[in-house]
């Protein structure tokens, strides 16, 4: 395969215990502006590193119903991707015959996409985790 489509770094932000495996080809020439963004300093919603970190951070709350809430949601995304692995790869190989800068825009609006779906996954897992585990209505 050409660099491009075959080079693959299966990203994630934080603790690999929390986070979601993304996969970033060689090829993509931008990534998700919430994977480009991250002060340990200062909190922001526009950064999927707080985003994770503050899920990690809720599940602590009750692990052992929340941890449940977190591989509920986040297991079959990251599966899906795994699984949709060899049929993006002969999609993105097919375009790179034809031309590999169609395949590399493929790649990029493909990696960007999911990362933003990553992002809201995890913001919409914190209103589930901060509305069970907060007010003790569970």
């Amino acid at each position: 395969m050409p660099d491009s489509v075959g080079g693959v770094y299966w990203f994630y932000v934080d603790n690999p215990y929390f986070s979601t495996d993304v996969p970033v080809y060689a090829g993509v020439q931008e990534i998700s502006p919430f994977y480009e963004t991250y002060d340990a300093r200062r909190f922001s919603e526009d950064s999927a590193r707080w985003t994770v970190d503050l899920v990690d951070n809720l599940l602590h709350l009750r692990w052992k119903e929340a941890i449940q809430d977190l591989w509920k949601v986040r297991d079959p995304m990251e599966d899906g991707f795994f699984t949709e692995q060899a049929e993006i790869e002969k999609k993105a190989l097919q375009l790179h015959a034809q031309d590999p800068d169609q395949a590399k825009k493929f790649l990029t609006d493909l990696t960007r996409t999911r990362m933003d779906e990553i992002v809201a996954m995890y913001r919409e897992l914190q209103r589930v985790l901060i509305t069970k585990y907060t007010n003790n209505t569970y």
